[in-house]
């Protein structure tokens, strides 16, 4: 199996014709807060873990489509009588669904529903996303099935973020794992070991298996969003992606395959508790690379 995220050239082709058109891909580019995702077949725009838009570019035609549940409008405030046993919502169904893209109002109210479907940890990972420039990918899922400590094969769920560092003349990938104070995955009890070191365990695995096809998917990636960026896209890129972008820096995995923990959504009395540093102790030694913050825009990677 492929690991492939990266858009062809005719379709990125046919996104710079749909930004110099104007419209609902314009409005996307300019809002900085909005994070696009290359799918190799399609690409998502995800607000706080949200995919707002999927679009697919079969047979060179954009196909943009979104969830109905984000049409349906969070002004409603309007109360609704209920006449013998029925609910009259005749007059209610004319104003639930947004039916007209009308720009930057309309993305907003789809931002504003889409907002609450997306939890704490969703949230958080789309805030450390949309502020560090270095992020390159959300949402990633590898291929196949590894070997983890217990002999067990499993398949790697869905690791949270990719980024960029530099590295010498190259630039290196890394991933990051996020996770609220509040999730589970992050304690272990007596011997045992948390959850999460083994999740990051396969992640590690994955890299491995698949670095070459990583490592060319990603370069062309970064392509991809500098090609963005010359559309208009308001979100920040950081100069590594640019230059890896542009063909001026290669970019790879490293000697050994960076996968490092993000924690998140803490108070300072939480911070300190004993118990729970000693949690983040034996993370910090399974793991390595562990970032905790009490607010997930405080974090950078």
């Amino acid at each position: 199996m492929i690991f492939d995220r990266a858009l062809n050239d005719s379709f990125v082709k046919r996104l710079a014709e749909e930004a110099a058109a104007g419209g609902w891909w314009r409005d996307v580019l300019a809002d900085p807060k909005l994070l696009i995702a290359p799918r190799r077949t399609d690409l998502n725009v995800y607000w706080r873990g949200q995919a707002l838009f999927n679009v697919s570019c079969p047979r060179g035609q954009l196909v943009v489509t979104t969830h109905e549940k984000f049409l349906v409008d969070p002004a409603l405030a309007g109360q609704v009588p209920l006449l013998g046993g029925r609910f009259d919502t005749a007059a209610s169904l004319e104003r639930a669904l947004i039916r007209d893209f009308e720009g930057p109002t309309t993305l907003s109210k789809m931002k504003r529903a889409a907002a609450l479907f997306s939890g704490e940890e969703k949230t958080g990972c789309h805030e450390i996303a949309v502020g560090n420039a270095s992020v390159l990918d959300v949402e990633i899922a590898f291929p196949g099935r590894y070997a983890v400590a217990d002999g067990e094969e499993r398949s790697a769920p869905r690791i949270d973020l990719a980024s960029v560092e530099a590295d010498g003349e190259n630039a290196r990938l890394v991933f990051w794992e996020a996770k609220a104070y509040a999730n589970g995955e992050l304690r272990a009890f007596g011997d045992s070991t948390a959850p999460v070191c083994e999740q990051i365990e396969t992640y590690r695995l994955a890299l491995v298996q698949h670095r070459t096809d990583i490592e060319a998917s990603y370069t062309a990636v970064a392509a991809n969003l500098v090609a963005f960026k010359d559309m208009g896209w308001t979100r920040a890129l950081s100069p590594v992606i640019e230059a890896v972008g542009r063909g001026d820096r290669r970019l790879t995995l490293g000697a050994t395959p960076k996968v490092g923990l993000l924690v998140f959504g803490f108070d300072n009395a939480q911070k300190n508790e004993p118990r729970w540093k000693k949690h983040l102790g034996k993370l910090g030694v399974a793991i390595g690379d562990v970032q905790a913050k009490g607010k997930p825009v405080d974090i950078r990677v």
